[in-house]
């Protein structure tokens, strides 16, 4: 099978993986952003890890799209879905980057890539959606800042540490990742 037709196979497979679990969460609330999240994130790795940086970033740009379709993501919040998407892409785009660099590649990467999905998405809840004169309601707006906050960085590192640990555990099964 061509390695184009493999990473449409898997990142597809784990995209269905994510909407299942942003549905789940939209379902049970009081679990929604602490695990929910973490699994997003692992995904947006895994599927960099195992098809590229280009296929991290599609599936980063979709999943702010389903959870907002899927009522995971409340629907005042829309207007911060670019945002979210371009957070995810930071993420993506340090781990990809850095991930093939010596033995600490994929760590310098994945914790880069969480400080910097922090403060970009606390940084824009906090200054850029005003810049930009996205109107939301102020109860939206003081909610968003916090749920950007020290949870998105939480739930980065949890995301990143669980990615990198299924990871290991395929390859130690001589499961090829890597294209």
């Amino acid at each position: 099978m061509k390695d184009d037709v493999k990473c449409i196979i898997r990142s597809g497979l784990l995209l269905a993986v994510a909407i299942v679990f942003q549905t789940i969460g939209r379902n049970i609330p009081s679990i929604n952003q602490f695990i929910v999240g973490p699994v997003i994130n692992a995904i947006l790795l895994i599927a960099t890890f195992m098809c590229g940086i280009w296929w991290g970033v599609a599936i980063g740009v979709l999943t702010p799209w389903t959870a907002w379709i899927l009522g995971q993501l409340p629907q005042p919040m829309g207007p911060f879905i670019p945002f979210i998407a371009l957070g995810n892409a930071l993420y993506v785009v340090a781990f990809g980057v850095l991930r093939h660099y010596k033995k600490w590649g994929k760590i310098s990467g994945y914790l880069l890539g969480s400080v910097l999905k922090y403060l970009f998405l606390y940084i824009s809840a906090l200054k850029l959606i005003y810049l930009f004169k996205i109107n939301l309601p102020s109860k939206v707006a003081s909610k968003l800042a916090v749920m950007m906050g020290i949870p998105q960085l939480i739930t980065a590192l949890v995301g990143g540490a669980i990615a990198l640990i299924l990871i290991e555990m395929l390859k130690k099964r001589n499961i090829k990742l890597e294209e």
